[in-house]
């Protein structure tokens, strides 16, 4: 009789055990370390050109949240007159506290129709590097809040960059457009 007995209570224990493997991941929430991350479906691209007809050229504008740019690289599609030094910086939404400068300053006075403009590896600032068709440069590891990335020139001249900048949302609702 005692066997009888356990027959329904060991059944009743593996079929409660079943229930709770197939049934907590979907209840319980999962440990605050593990996030997924699916980064290559996150990447996005822009593309914006710029004519360097002034001092300071609204490249691209953020808004809704921070972003990480991974990649930005200009290929000149007309030869720059004499834009003297050059930078990308961020001119923030939330005021000059916020502003940044991603680049060392470099003279582009010598940019050809043909010439990639491209950063090097650096501790926080990109190394800013004209080269004659070559590669996209480096992968970019840059913290960009709300606001306006410029490329900021000394002088206006003639000439044109094609920009094509790849970057990450790091917040939900963020928007990445072509600067006015």
């Amino acid at each position: 009789m005692k066997n009888e007995n356990m027959k329904p209570a060991a059944l009743f224990v593996i079929l409660m055990t079943l229930v709770t493997c197939l049934v907590l991941p979907f209840i319980a929430p999962p440990p605050a370390y593990a996030i997924p991350r699916s980064y290559d479906q996150d990447v996005q691209t822009i593309v914006m050109t710029s004519t360097l007809a002034g001092t300071t050229d609204q490249m691209f504008t953020v808004a809704g949240g921070r972003i990480e740019v991974i990649s930005l690289f200009g290929e000149c599609t007309t030869a720059a007159g004499s834009p003297g030094d050059t930078l990308i910086q961020l001119d923030a939404t939330a005021g000059s506290d916020y502003d940044r400068e991603y680049s060392t300053t470099v003279n582009i006075d010598a940019l050809g129709a043909g010439d990639v403009v491209r950063f090097t590896n650096a501790i926080d600032e990109g190394v800013l590097d004209l080269t004659a068709n070559v590669g996209a440069g480096q992968t970019l590891s840059w913290f960009v809040s709300p606001g306006e990335i410029e490329l900021n020139t000394a002088a206006g001249t003639t000439g044109a960059i094609v920009w094509y900048m790849s970057f990450r949302p790091l917040e939900p609702g963020v928007t990445v457009v072509v600067g006015s």
